[in-house]
């Protein structure tokens, strides 16, 4: 790889600002050898513990050989007095770690042979929902006993075959009310990730707000009391990791990736976004669906037609947009769902980049919210629009899939899922940057799978 295409386009305006020997954290992907002999999706609880134990102390030598060359060169550009940081982050599961750079230092560091890429460490962000009242479509769904969205992608009919029995959802996002009535037994882990990268064991578990909760119930949620269903994989186990408390960065969200794949994580969803765009994220996400058998799904962002969000517009992302009920049973892509057509010069594999992949129910969705005290009384369920809201839809549908075909690949998960999706202008019209390759048909992707 040219060295040069090893740094992230979103350290420029970084180093534009930056004098040459001003410090700046920085994430380094390196490259280390990969996982021998996986089982099915490389699920990480199947593994023999001694295979991932040498696994680890590869990536950690690895990393270590980086950091006495970066440390020697360092010293030979005047940084004697005062060493640049390094340090891995976890327990080696991802071959990554954060380094103090200066614009100096960051040519010497590209040059060594088992760097693959260095990202600035820049913030997340939550993508942010919107909350809204349906009091019509209420009665409605409690008619049916099940959310429109439910209804609409006809996951009572795959129930009678799967609910996401043994199946782990990470869910990565500003934690769990992990008490919540709907969301019982469900929530397996829990950890807080805090601005430093440190893991933090809480119990019980809470919400920093309301969004994790919210996903989590769509994800793998019960019933209400009166009934209504509002979980796509009711028997799914949730792996919550709370990295979006407070001011937190890159580092936050790949610790929190790190720990997924430690306790065994076979989906993570990301309702969440980078504040620049990222490309090199491409090389982590890599590292899930490859080494690991890990379906990444993101949300694709919130910000209207002829946007995206990183990481849900790298290439290799699984992206989710969304779509919002209509009168006379019709649906549409909601006017806030990202997507566009990325063109990127020089790259002949992937050159032109069309987001989102596919879209799900994400306006009017109804789920379960941490218990919030109003002058109307408190409520624990609350209806709330975005692409954070249908990407735990898609989410929960591939844990139903995952469940009932164990062989299957996260290649064939998502073949299948882009394959049968339906588009309004047909198949020669996909993918598109509204629709993507369509709306998920989960019934039609199981019979693909079977």
């Amino acid at each position: 790889m040219n060295p040069e295409n090893k740094i992230s386009p979103a350290f420029e305006p970084f180093l534009a600002e930056m004098g040459q020997d001003d410090k700046r954290d920085a994430i380094v992907i390196y490259e280390a050898p990969p996982i021998e002999g996986l089982p099915p999706r490389g699920r990480l609880r199947e593994l023999k513990k001694r295979m991932f134990q040498v696994q680890q102390q590869a990536a950690i030598r690895v990393a270590a050989e980086i950091f006495d060359e970066y440390h020697e060169a360092s010293q030979d550009l005047g940084y004697e007095d005062e060493p640049l940081e390094f340090s891995t982050i976890g327990a080696g599961a991802l071959p990554v770690a954060t380094v103090e750079v200066t614009p100096k230092t960051l040519e010497a560091l590209v040059e060594q042979p088992n760097v693959v890429a260095i990202l600035p460490n820049q913030k997340i962000h939550l993508i942010q929902p919107r909350r809204i009242e349906y009091s019509e479509l209420f009665t409605e769904e409690n008619k049916d006993n099940v959310t429109w969205g439910l209804k609409q992608l006809e996951i009572p009919k795959l129930w009678e075959t799967t609910t996401g029995e043994n199946i782990n959802v990470a869910v990565l996002d500003t934690g769990v009310y992990a008490a919540h009535p709907a969301l019982k037994k469900r929530v397996k882990e829990f950890v807080v990730i805090d601005s430093l990268g440190r893991r933090i064991n809480a119990s019980p578990a809470f919400d920093y707000g309301q969004h994790g909760t919210h996903v989590c119930g769509t994800i793998a949620g019960g019933q209400t009391s009166k009934g209504l269903s509002i979980g796509v994989a009711p028997q799914a186990n949730l792996l919550v990791a709370g990295v979006l408390m407070g001011d937190t960065t890159l580092r936050t969200l790949l610790e929190g990736i790190s720990w997924a794949i430690e306790r065994g994580a076979d989906i993570i969803n990301m309702s969440l976004g980078l504040s620049y765009y990222e490309p090199l994220f491409a090389e982590v996400l890599d590292i899930l669906v490859r080494q690991y058998g890990i379906l990444p799904v993101v949300a694709i962002g919130n910000e209207n037609h002829g946007n995206t969000s990183s990481p849900g517009n790298a290439y290799n992302a699984f992206s989710v947009g969304a779509i919002e009920k209509l009168p006379d049973n019709k649906v549409d892509v909601a006017f806030f769902s990202s997507g566009a057509s990325l063109v990127f010069p020089g790259d002949e594999l992937n050159g032109l980049v069309t987001k989102p992949d596919v879209v799900a129910p994400g306006a009017q969705v109804y789920s379960c919210i941490p218990p919030t005290k109003t002058p109307h009384g408190t409520y624990e369920y609350n209806y709330m629009d975005g692409t954070s809201m249908a990407t735990p839809h898609v989410a929960g549908v591939a844990a139903l899939l995952m469940a009932d075909q164990p062989t299957a690949s996260v290649a064939d998960i998502i073949n299948a899922l882009k394959e049968t999706a339906k588009h309004p202008g047909g198949s020669g019209r996909r993918p598109d940057n509204r629709w993507g390759w369509g709306l998920l048909q989960p019934f039609e992707a199981l019979k693909a799978l079977s």
